[in-house]
């Protein structure tokens, strides 16, 4: 079932960093997140986990979920507030690094994922069309 929300959006999204966090998937953090905080920083309790088959292919799913935010900045924002909302660090800080004003970044941040989620919902339907 595909996120209808801006909420639902980010939380699997960050539930999928977390997955992938904890099973180690060397074809994950390394690759797909070479520009992100270090991926070893999320909340290495939750490692001590084992994640379910569905758990891991609903992981995979969500981070096919980048390749759809065309904005590379939009992108990169939004990484970065879901790598520290899944213990990756504090997102005022990546702000202030950044010289983003947080309180803008958080309300774009759910413009993309509203406009990611409507993408989504767009290929849902095509596909059942077919």
């Amino acid at each position: 079932m595909t996120p209808e929300t801006p909420e639902e959006m980010l939380a699997r999204l960050v539930e999928a960093v977390e997955v992938i966090a904890i099973i180690g998937k060397g074809d994950g953090p390394r690759t797909a997140w070479a520009t992100w905080p270090d991926p070893n920083m999320i909340r290495k309790v939750k490692r001590q986990r084992i994640c379910s088959a569905q758990e891991i292919a609903r992981a995979e799913e969500a981070m096919t979920w980048w390749a759809l935010i065309d904005d590379i900045d939009a992108r990169r924002a939004l990484q970065y507030e879901v790598m520290c909302k899944a213990g990756g660090g504090k997102f005022t800080q990546v702000c202030k690094k950044y010289g983003w004003e947080r309180s803008t970044v958080l309300k774009r941040n759910r413009v993309v994922l509203k406009k990611l989620s409507e993408k989504l919902a767009l290929g849902d339907v095509s596909r059942r069309a077919a």
